[in-house]
């Protein structure tokens, strides 16, 4: 029986996406996979700091023990899923730049990221806490910071602004702004950060490593910001 309320049980956003659907069979294994990546959301929810076992999680989502591991494999696999089922619809969308400046869309996209975790923050510390339980083998399945999603549409619509990323290159900016962005993510999770905390170590951060590629009067602009925090 699950413990959370509605309210928390209406984050889980677990839909029919976690992975293409081809037969019956390819279905049933579908269905399995979204039970238990929405059953290891309500057990982290539920719990203090996020601990829950496989044995746990398989009854939570009425299946047999062997099934989270044959369906995952590991316990960082189940995580990383229900990740991604909380972030999927964050980097599709980017036509709210549409217009903006630059410096504009860089805070706009500290904004929506903060409003993103700090609108579930038991939920993500929690998801936090759970990582830094994983031993460091399983912590290596979760998505690292190569992983760019988050970022991908503020670089593209840059990109789309005629900014040259040049030397390092695209991919590295992707890199340095999730690294910024999953260290800050982990202090505000584990050190119990406050909202504004969260935000502005985001803003200094990216627009740090941002502002070398962007024009001298860009550049400006994200002096002024910064020497008003």
């Amino acid at each position: 029986m699950s413990l959370i309320s509605s309210k928390d049980r209406d984050i889980l956003h677990v839909d029919g996406d976690v992975e293409p659907v081809v037969g019956k069979r390819q279905q049933g294994i579908a269905e399995r996979r979204r039970r238990l990546v929405r059953a290891a959301g309500e057990l982290i929810l539920e719990s203090e700091d996020g601990a829950f076992s496989m044995p746990q999680l398989a009854r939570r989502a009425g299946l047999s023990l062997a099934t989270p591991y044959n369906l995952f494999g590991s316990k960082a696999a189940v995580l990383s899923a229900l990740f991604e089922t909380q972030v999927r619809g964050f980097y599709r969308d980017d036509s709210w730049m549409a217009g903006k400046t630059p410096l504009d869309k860089i805070l706009g996209m500290v904004d929506r990221l903060t409003d993103a975790y700090v609108r579930q923050p038991k939920f993500f510390r929690n998801l936090r806490k759970a990582l830094s339980s994983l031993g460091p083998i399983e912590q290596g399945q979760f998505p690292q910071p190569t992983n760019g999603h988050l970022v991908q549409p503020l670089l593209r619509s840059l990109e789309n602004e005629d900014v040259a990323f040049g030397k390092p290159g695209l991919e590295i900016v992707e890199q340095t702004l999730m690294r910024i962005f999953n260290g800050v993510f982990e202090e505000w999770a584990l050190q119990d950060w406050p909202t504004d905390r969260f935000r502005d170590e985001l803003r200094i951060g990216f627009c740090l490593v941002l502002q070398g590629f962007l024009s001298t009067e860009e550049q400006q602009k994200i002096r002024t910001v910064l020497a008003k925090r």
